[in-house]
């Protein structure tokens, strides 16, 4: 059974894998995508926080028990109206009725677009988003300074 929102999304991936997800050079954009089927590649461009809310999202599911730690030791991107209007803006994680999988609903303007991911490509995908996201790690370039004697 297909979640009544994916019905209604105007692009739909289906299930993919060998999902990735890599920081663009201005940083305020992430660009996430996948293998449908048919060997279908497809990407999509992210505000940072679009991906940061995808991020927490798969966090709570993937490690609920490690969650609250991990969550509050990351850095947010703060909330700004996009002026791209190719870019995707907010996401949704559902979790599918046909067992282990997850649907990923994300909104460019008034348009959606989903894909599917089951257990393991949705860690890789939160790996992915982890390395992208935070580099330095989740609390960021720590600056370290010498003591002078």
């Amino acid at each position: 059974m297909v979640h009544n929102k994916l019905t209604r999304a105007k692009v739909g991936y289906g299930l993919t894998q060998e999902c990735f997800a890599t920081s663009k050079s201005d940083g305020e954009t992430i660009v996430m995508g996948g293998v449908g089927p048919e060997a279908h590649r497809w990407a999509r461009v992210l505000t940072r926080r679009a991906a940061q809310n995808l991020w927490f999202q798969l966090t709570r599911i993937l490690f609920p028990e490690k969650s609250a730690q991990v969550t509050s030791m990351a850095q947010t991107a703060a909330l700004r109206p996009s002026d791209q209007p190719t870019l995707t803006t907010h996401l949704e994680v559902i979790h599918a009725a046909e067992g282990h999988a997850f649907d990923i609903l994300g909104w460019v303007g008034e348009d959606t677009w989903w894909f599917r991911v089951d257990d393991h490509n949705a860690r890789r995908l939160w790996a992915a988003l982890d390395v992208a996201l935070y580099p330095a790690g989740w609390q960021g370039p720590l600056t370290h300074h010498n003591k002078i004697n």
